[in-house]
């Protein structure tokens, strides 16, 4: 050694001295013979505090060496159980001595059961011989420790009847308190085992939510959600920091982070809880715009806090972080209150989350004072309540977007309320659908030559023998009529996906966007209510209504045509036209619903097996030079005549082929089967009247197989 390297060293321990010595006056420690008894390690039960067994030494300056420190006298006896210095920034001296009597050696488990500690050396001495020295701390990467665990845990061996002395040195940051246990390795693992599995459920629960609301967020774009999102991060933050598993597992390798994480974290959560409890209790509104402006200043100066870290150093970051934190609480409990009482109702379970996680808190505070023993509430109240804590407060945030969407549904209420007369009467004349169909919100949006092009069903349904039923009706009465018959079908469309455009006399003209099998089934169920519908007019003595189904799909035009100043919605197509003429079909042939071959395919290509058809004819209508199938939908008939329908289904399609085959012998033998077994099917009548004249005619002529349709 060089004499500078000598001078260094002599003037380090004249200065090591010397903070000793003002620490031994400044905390009023002198010289004593009072030491605390050793902790006898035989009686020891599985987990044994020790802190009433401790010896502490104030080291105010900081700057005192362990071979000072092991001369000093200045120990004093711990009078607490969990030793706590509060907000400090000395390093403390920890003695403890442990005895053991037994003819075996002893080994324990020493943890200090707080992990935010930026400082921590653990010397083990036999009389004054050093056996061990360990450094650990937030300082250091995780991975120096030498047991792996969230705590300071030191395995100690003390050999038989022998005393062994521990000394920990002590520094931090922020508050330091040193709860201290003595721990069997057995009952260590299997305590730990037991917390691991709770802290799961714990950081399960919260990890959770935060997934759950954060999914809200992206369904219903309410920003609330994402502050929520944020405070329960940033609390999972604490909680991970403070318990030290964020070190463990997630940033083991930066101790900066691990030092300044609680800053960072309760920033974080602190700025998200004010913007969260302003936007969920609308304190500009509910309580008073002063305190709402308040509350936004207290929020950015958490904001604030997060970018302290960079410049001020944890000695001061983590007392800014306190003194802000202290009156939050208070605060945000206190404008809860105000809401509440002014009667806004999801305030409620806010105050009620609120109150909750103070009270879990000041259960932990209480412990830590020794005015509530160790429990399971008291060690993990904190835990337990803020985890119940953000699943209220969940709760109240739906509560709240069910209020608000009350509100809003209110307040958009009193609105179409100004305009209900106009709107209503213009939807009266122009269904909504076909607005739809165009584009369009409101009727007001409408402008002449509005137009698509559209791939959509067309239904018609007729009133058979509609003049005779009127004649028999005053004008009034016939009114009276149309519009009770026409407001039990329109229901029965609407159902079925449908929307009807027109109603022309006692016609309807309906659309189906979705699908023609819609259309089909709309048919179906008209036919199926006008049975009730007619007992209803048998019982005061009306005549039954029968009417007929006409349903083709293709491609259409909807638009507006006429002038500015008078508009009207319609539909332009070829196959409105040819709906129309298969309905008109329904009369020639006796049968309750036709449809065209697209109804068909669709039936088939679907496989829907509920639906029941045949095929009724080739036929030309007019405008068209090629004849189309037409086919009859059978489950709108009277279930006696569906069943004979069904029985003669086979032979009456063999014998539609043949005929449209010109095979007219077999043709005709065919439907006379039919005919025998069923005598009231038109459809087979309606083929014989027209096979009779043509087996006779000379095989030159032959007939016609096809139907001509003009109007």
């Amino acid at each position: 050694m060089n004499m500078r390297e000598e001078v260094t060293s002599l003037m380090r321990r004249r200065y090591s001295a010397l903070a000793l010595a003002v620490t031994v006056v400044l905390s009023l420690a002198v010289v004593t013979d009072l030491f605390a008894s050793p902790v006898d390690l035989i009686t020891q039960p599985e987990k044994q505090p020790v802190g009433k067994s401790l010896e502490i030494l104030d080291d105010i300056m900081g700057q005192a060496v362990v071979e000072d420190v092991l001369k000093s006298g200045g120990f004093r006896p711990s009078t607490e159980a969990i030793p706590n210095f509060g907000q400090t920034n000395y390093a403390y001296w920890i003695r403890l001595h442990l005895k053991n009597p037994s003819a075996e050696k002893v080994e324990r488990m020493l943890e200090i059961d707080y992990s935010n500690i930026d400082e921590v050396d653990f010397y083990l001495f036999s009389g004054e011989r050093q056996i061990r020295h360990e450094q650990s701390g937030m300082r250091l990467p995780f991975r120096s420790r030498e047991f792996i665990h969230h705590n300071f845990v030191f395995p100690v061996t003390v050999p038989a009847g022998t005393e062994y002395t521990v000394l920990l040195r002590l520094k931090t940051s922020g508050g330091l308190n040193v709860p201290l246990y003595l721990w069997t390795r057995d009952g260590f693992v299997q305590a730990y085992a037991g917390i691991q599995h709770g802290l799961g459920i714990y950081y399960g629960v919260m990890l959770v939510m935060i997934l759950y609301n954060l999914f809200l967020y992206v369904t219903v774009r309410d920003r609330s959600y994402l502050f929520y999102v944020l405070y329960i991060f940033g609390f999972l933050g604490i909680q991970l920091t403070l318990t030290g598993h964020g070190f463990q597992y997630l940033w083991p390798d930066l101790p900066f982070l691990q030092r300044n994480a609680y800053v960072m974290f309760t920033g974080i959560c602190l700025s998200s809880l004010i913007v969260f409890a302003r936007r969920f209790l609308n304190t500009e509104r509910i309580v008073h715009r002063y305190v709402d402006r308040f509350l936004k200043a207290y929020g950015l100066a958490f904001l604030a806090l997060i970018a302290t870290v960079v410049i001020l150093p944890p000695e001061i970051t983590v007392k800014l972080a306190l003194f802000l934190t202290g009156p939050a609480p208070v605060i945000v409990m206190a404008v809860a209150i105000t809401a509440f009482v002014k009667g806004f109702r999801p305030a409620r379970y806010f105050l009620l989350a609120f109150t909750v996680l103070i009270g879990s808190g000041v259960v932990v505070v209480f412990k830590f004072l020794n005015i509530l023993p160790s429990s399971i509430f008291t060690d993990y109240g904190l835990y337990i309540g803020s985890a119940m804590e953000v699943i209220l407060l969940s709760i109240a945030l739906a509560d709240r977007i069910n209020v608000m969407k009350q509100e809003k549904e209110e307040a958009q209420t009193r609105a179409i309320e100004m305009q209900k007369v106009l709107t209503e009467s213009y939807a009266r004349f122009v269904p909504r659908d076909f607005l739809a169909s165009l584009g369009k919100e409101s009727i007001l949006d409408v402008r002449l030559g509005d137009q698509i092009q559209k791939e959509m069903a067309v239904l018609f349904s007729d009133i058979r023998a509609f003049t005779t039923l009127s004649e028999q009706m005053t004008p009034e009465q016939n009114f009276n009529f149309i519009n009770s018959y026409l407001g039990r079908m329109s229901p029965i469309i609407q159902r079925n996906q449908g929307y009807i455009d027109k109603f022309i006399g006692d016609a309807i003209m309906a659309l189906f966007e979705r699908s023609i099998i819609d259309a089909v089934r709309a048919g179906v169920e008209m036919q199926r209510y006008l049975e009730e519908y007619n007992e209803h007019r048998q019982k005061r003595g009306y005549l039954p209504v029968r009417i007929g189904v006409g349903i083709h799909a293709g491609t259409l035009m909807l638009g507006t045509i006429g002038a500015e100043e008078r508009l009207e919605g319609t539909v332009i197509s070829d196959t409105v036209n040819l709906a129309a003429r298969v309905e008109s079909l329904t009369k020639v042939y006796g049968v309750r619903i036709a449809v065209t071959e697209a109804a068909v395919v669709s039936i088939n290509e679907q496989q829907i097996s509920d639906l029941h058809y045949r095929f009724l004819d080739r036929v030309r209508v007019k405008g068209k030079t090629r004849a189309i199938s037409v086919y009859e939908i059978l489950n709108g008939d009277d279930p006696s005549v569906l069943e004979k329908k069904m029985q003669t289904r086979d032979a009456f399609i063999q014998a539609a082929s043949a005929f449209h085959a010109r095979r007219f012998d077999e043709a005709k033998g065919l439907f006379e089967q039919v005919a025998a077994e069923f005598p009231d099917d038109s459809v087979t009548q309606l083929y014989l009247k027209r096979l009779y004249p043509i087996v006779n005619l000379p095989a030159a002529d032959g007939g016609r197989a096809e139907v001509s349709v003009q109007d």
